[in-house]
């Protein structure tokens, strides 16, 4: 296809058009013309035409290359029709002539969209009259002017196509329109005063810090190149990516991608850009747990920020070069960069996901935004990235080690780390110290209540056992500090799903417990808490530290440990790191408390160098280098042998492959050999009945010099394929279904078997057999079943939910063996454990409060809550396998609607309400009884209407709730506008006028 718009637009379909109907082509081409001729850009003269900004000289040459080549395109288009003169109009060619290259991206697309617009609209009006009046005429003159309005659709519909192609081109040759702005003082980096206003509103932001004024004015953001910035914890990073954003969402009209950790930071994210959303008219879109669509909805009017979980960042980017869309989005930030190194599958997905966006766009800006790591110039060189680092934190930390009465001062300019040491001696009596022989008590009480303190503890009990120890050391008087506000928080907790005794207890002295055993509502209202100030110190799990933004005055690690393992440098710096608060003090404080036979090896952890980030993607395979490599086969971005060693040289793995002593190519190969062995992937044509499961195949990779083609040899016994550099590859129906459901293969194969054993006996008398069928394999390694529990459930069954316990094996004789701590020999252990988890799963479905389940089944609450989201989320992903299977039609309908249902498991009245953030079902239920049973209702309060009616509802928190349904609101408005116009799509008004 021809690089150039113009061309397209003369060639398509011409003869076809003249030899259909000459009138309509005459008149529609004339007023094309005249449409170039009078538009905006071709009445500028010399005197309005100036030069604002001063360019290198190889920027010039650029732009003067730029504009030869349009002129040249757009003189070679005109030129091929020489019999209409007005096709040759010196005005057009000096316009472009004339017009500065800065000029071109927003003039000449403006131009094109206005001009190619207007001509559709006046070959629609013509095509009406004719396809109205053609009912008198004869039949033959009727499938003409038919045939001449199937083309025009054909032929308006490439038109957006090509001027994204064109703005593209203009993008990677030209400096970004929106920085040369941000040179002039009207603007804030480019963007509108407006945007400043709401910064100084919202956030009370009036100007930025040095450093973030010297990172948006580098020359990476200037040119569009790839940038990498690594700073120290609270150090506002985030701040920089918004504003880069921003400019990308309203100066170049294209989206962004956010990528963050968490399910929380997302949401959390979502909420903070919601008021700017709507002041700035786009949108912000949530792709976490259940939410997000693929591909997204594909809007003509507004822009989107999607705000993304890795995974599902992964699921949204393959969608759209799948569709075709990948050039709408114009920047990819990512926070937390250094989680490419993180093991258990999300660094290698993080790795296989920016792979595939360099492999395929040079247009996409891409910015990482890391905490300070040992190799970040190995990260820039993988991501063809500028670095920039600095040290800056607002507020400075003194950090401490303290061992049993000795407590030391960390400073990493003198020789022996640790100086200063003094003695700490707190008035405790033989009791208290007793039950505090690190004096935590002590350390806490230096603080609060009129400062805060994080406890970093090393497991979820340990978060529990701190918050209970401090609500006996703590003085009494406490209680008295914010008594009212401390009241409203547990009555608030209370009015959700029920109080936990601890949170009862250690409330009343401003301290609470924070881990994932908590539900999100719970969470949320500790964290807001915090914020205010009304609780002083939350015990808590090292997640917090890269998951809630809640910085404190001091911060104490209870142990060099997480979990059972030593304390890395990172991990102690990013909980160093919240320690300190912008405008509240000018020094933050953290004390690491450890064992004296630990003291010798915590000195050695802050001496020593940062960890470096290293690929995975060849550990964790199937999340990693055979994500891949089926995935891009899937989406035709790489399809041979040849292809695929290409696309592996972009990884971080191959940058790696010395130090971690590894070969990319020969990883490659072997999985391709893996998968055509497995029937995954087949030789494109030329393999035929390949048995799905079982097929003896030998692979061979001969050098090119031995045979330049791929051969399929077979024998009585054995398949042997052949493959050259050039043979193309695609997927068997199985890795294609794996890829488009997001379900690495293990976990597809043993879905494949389930899925065609419940075919034959599906029970669907109740819901108990289709939850079993999404229950996610994952949770099975994260819940284990109690014996004695498993037991007394399955025995209350009724006899129809026995039905599904007895299809899959789980009957009377081998629930007493499970009881009794034996495993039955005739049922697979996964399935014993899986149904396990689908019978919480279907108390859940039941609308059982989470506090009676988790004390059913003794697991905390957090996990309970979090099954939905699990398990909703799967079932998504399970409706894509089987839309890829035929064999499996009749379950792509049964799990579509039960899957909606399964996101929330309330009453059908409220699903609506739970579609906003901050609204759990407890609340869901407040608002409905409040009378705010809508959307709309909602949308139209003021915060005041929703304080006064809903109990404990804070003034920040009613505001969210109101924004999020406006956003929410907005959003549809724009969906039902898209859905008009795609109904409408090549037809004019006019035509509808005769039905």
């Amino acid at each position: 296809m021809d690089d150039t718009m113009l061309i397209d637009i003369e060639d398509h379909d011409e003869s076809k058009m003249c030899a259909t109907s000459p009138n309509i082509h005459e008149k529609t081409l004339n007023s094309f013309a005249h449409e170039w001729s009078s538009c905006d850009i071709f009445e500028s003269n010399e005197n309005d035409i100036k030069i604002q900004y001063v360019v290198n000289e190889e920027e010039e040459e650029k732009e003067k290359d730029l504009q030869t080549e349009i002129v040249k395109q757009n003189t070679s288009t005109f030129s091929q029709n020489e019999t209409d003169t007005h096709w040759q109009d010196n005005t057009f060619l000096n316009a472009f002539t004339q017009l500065d290259s800065y000029d071109v991206k927003d003039n000449v697309l403006e131009c094109f969209k206005q001009v190619t617009q207007n001509f559709e609209n006046c070959l629609e009006e013509t095509l009406s009259t004719e396809i109205i009046g053609s009912v008198h005429k004869p039949n033959n003159e009727q499938q003409n002017v038919k045939s001449l309005k199937r083309n025009s659709i054909d032929y308006s519909n490439a038109i957006p196509h090509k001027i994204c192609h064109l703005n593209d081109k203009i993008i990677k040759q030209n400096t970004n329109i929106h920085h040369k702005s941000s040179i002039n003082n009207d603007t804030f980096y480019g963007l509108p005063n407006k945007a400043k206003e709401l910064f100084l509103r919202i956030r009370g932001i009036s100007t930025l810090y040095q450093w973030q004024d010297d990172c948006l004015n580098l020359d990476a953001v200037k040119n569009r190149k790839n940038l990498i910035y690594a700073l120290p914890t609270s150090g506002g990073k985030t701040l920089v990516a918004e504003i880069l954003m921003l400019q990308e969402l309203i100066c170049n009209k294209r989206n962004a991608i956010f990528i963050l950790p968490f399910v929380a930071i997302v949401q959390e994210k979502v909420q903070a850009m919601t008021p700017f959303a709507l002041e700035l008219d786009f949108l912000v879109e949530e792709y976490a747990a259940s939410r997000g669509t693929f591909p997204p909805k594909k809007r003509r009017k507004k822009n989107s920020i999607y705000m993304c979980t890795i995974e599902k960042a992964l699921g949204l980017i393959n969608s759209l070069i799948e569709e075709n869309r990948f050039n709408e989005i114009g920047i990819i930030v990512i926070d937390e960069l250094h989680l490419l190194g993180e093991s258990g599958g999300r660094g290698a997905t993080l790795e296989v996901l920016l792979t595939k966006v360099l492999y395929i766009s040079s247009n996409v800006h891409i910015v990482g935004m890391s905490a300070t790591i040992g190799n970040l110039e190995e990260i820039a060189t993988f991501l063809n990235a500028d670095l920039y680092t600095a040290n800056f934190r607002p507020v400075e930390i003194k950090e401490y080690v303290k061992c049993e009465e000795n407590i030391w001062l960390l400073d990493l300019k003198t020789k022996d780390v640790l100086t200063d040491v003094k003695k700490i001696n707190y008035r405790y009596s033989n009791d208290a110290a007793m039950i505090d022989p690190d004096r935590i008590g002590g350390l806490v009480m230096d603080v609060i209540p009129k400062n805060s303190c994080l406890i970093f503890c090393s497991s979820r009990k340990n978060c529990e056992n701190v918050a209970l120890l401090l609500s006996k050391l703590l003085f009494k008087s406490l209680e008295d500090y914010k008594r009212d506000e401390k009241q409203k928080l547990l009555n608030a907790l209370e009015s959700e799903e029920g109080l936990c005794p601890i949170l009862h207890k250690t409330i009343k002295l401003g301290v609470a417990y924070h881990h994932s055993g908590l539900t999100s509502e719970e969470r949320r209202l500790l964290e807001d808490a915090f914020r205010a100030e009304t609780l002083s110190v939350i015990c808590c799990t090292s997640t917090l530290a890269t998951g809630v933004n809640l910085p404190a005055r001091r911060v104490i690690l209870r142990s060099p440990y997480v979990g059972n393992q030593f304390l890395n440098l990172s991990r102690y710096k990013q909980m160093t790191g919240r320690a300190g608060r912008a405008g509240m003090g000018d020094v933050g404080e953290s004390i690491l408390i450890c064992k004296n036979n630990e003291l010798e090896r915590v000195t050695e952890l802050l001496k020593s160098k940062m960890d470096d980030s290293l690929s995975t993607i060849h550990i964790d395979r199937d999340r990693g280098i055979n994500n891949l490599i089926l995935s891009a086969i899937l989406l035709h971005i790489a399809t041979t042998r040849c292809e695929l060693h290409k696309i592996a040289e972009k990884t971080l793995l191959n940058i790696q492959q010395k130090r971690l002593n590894v070969n990319v190519k020969q990883i490659v190969d072997d999985a391709l050999t893996e998968f055509l062995k497995a029937s995954v992937m087949k030789i494109k044509e030329k393999e035929t009945n390949f048995d799905i499961f079982k097929p003896n195949v030998s692979v061979v990779f001969p050098s090119q010099t031995i045979s330049p083609n791929d051969t399929i040899i077979e024998t009585k016994r054995k398949r042997i394929l052949k493959l050259t550099n050039e043979t193309v590859l695609e997927l068997c129906s199985l890795g294609r279904a794996a890829m488009k459901g997001c379900i690495d293969m293990q976990c597809a194969y043993t879905l494949y078997q389930d899925l065609k054993k419940a075919q034959e006996h599906l029970i669907l008398i109740d819901y108990l057999h289709l939850l079993y069928l999404v229950t996610p394999y994952n949770l099975i390694s994260q819940i284990k079943p109690t014996g004695t529990i498993y037991y007394d459930v399955v025995t209350g069954l009724s006899e129809t939910q026995m039905k599904t316990a007895r299809l899959l094996g789980i009957n009377e004789v081998n629930i007493g063996k499970i009881r009794d701590g034996l495993m039955p020999k005739n049922v697979e252990p996964r399935v014993i454990h899986r149904f396990y988890i689908t019978l919480i799963l279907y108390d859940l479905w039941c609308q059982h409060a989470v506090y009676d389940i988790a004390e059913k089944y003794e697991i905390n609450r957090g996990i309970i809550q979090n099954l939905l989201t699990a398990v909703s989320s799967f079932a998504f992903s399970v409706i894509r396998f089987c839309q890829e299977l035929d064999e499996f039609w009749a379950f792509k309908d049964l799990l579509n609607v039960f899957s909606k249902r399964l996101s929330y498991c309330c009453p059908l009245e409220l699903e609506a309400l739970m579609d906003l953030p901050l609204v759990k079902i407890g609340r869901a239920r407040q608002l409905y009884n409040a009378g705010f049973k809508t959307m709309q209702c909602i949308a139209k309060a003021q915060p005041m209407d929703l304080q006064e009616k809903i109990p404990y509802l804070s003034k920040k928190t009613a505001r969210q709730i109101i924004e999020a349904a406006k956003l929410r609101i907005v959003e549809k408005i724009e969906d039902l506008k898209e859905e008009r116009e795609d109904i409408l799509d090549g037809i004019h008004m006019n035509v509808l006028k005769g039905f």
